[in-house]
């Protein structure tokens, strides 16, 4: 059975993009949309009941929302008037906003029910790196990048990225080889 959630906000042009980035087991779902001057707008949606909740980070310009687990918590990134882009993480309905140590552009892309975060980060020659955080509401965090022994970094824009994690620690994503392939990996650290 499929599905089609559109938030009511989207702009309906051609080219508009509305996107679900993650889902928990209660069928609750997070994404966005792009306005029409191509700002994204987070938001989660009730698959059973239909009803549209916007995500609103402060200072933001731009924002995703692109994991949920199952105790409700979200994850996402978003970006600013200065065109820096950070992690959040709501939990019981407090923000919590995240950079990897000493980096830039970091991404939050997806949770587990142990609030472990993964994504990516860029680094100072614009090298994408994966990472997981693990406590992140402390009392001590864990950071850990993660490259794939297979990544050849090309260059800017090139590296690993981990897009999701399980409850038993797995990782998903993809890292770029060195014919400049994008090749999918499944992590235990």
């Amino acid at each position: 059975m499929f599905e089609s959630f559109t938030n009511p906000h989207t702009p309906m042009a051609k080219g508009s993009v509305n996107q679900l980035l993650g889902v928990n087991d209660q069928g609750v779902a997070v994404g966005f949309y792009n306005d029409a001057k191509g700002h994204a707008h987070a938001y989660e949606v009730n698959q059973a009941t239909g009803v549209f909740t916007a995500i609103r980070i402060p200072g933001d310009v731009s924002t995703t929302a692109a994991g949920i687990n199952n105790l409700g918590d979200i994850v996402g990134f978003g970006t600013d008037a200065a065109g820096t882009t950070s992690s959040w993480l709501l939990h019981n309905g407090h923000l919590t906003t995240y950079q990897f140590p000493g980096e830039s552009n970091t991404t939050a892309l997806g949770i587990n029910d142990h609030d472990e975060i993964v994504g990516s980060y860029t680094d100072g020659a614009g090298v994408l790196h994966g990472f997981t955080l693990k406590s992140p509401l402390g009392p001590v965090s864990h950071w850990q990048a993660i490259d794939d022994p297979n990544v050849v970094a090309n260059g800017p824009g090139t590296g690993t990225t981990v897009n999701g994690v399980n409850n038993t620690g797995k990782l998903v994503g993809f890292y770029t080889d060195a014919a400049n392939n994008t090749d999918g990996m499944l992590a235990t650290p």
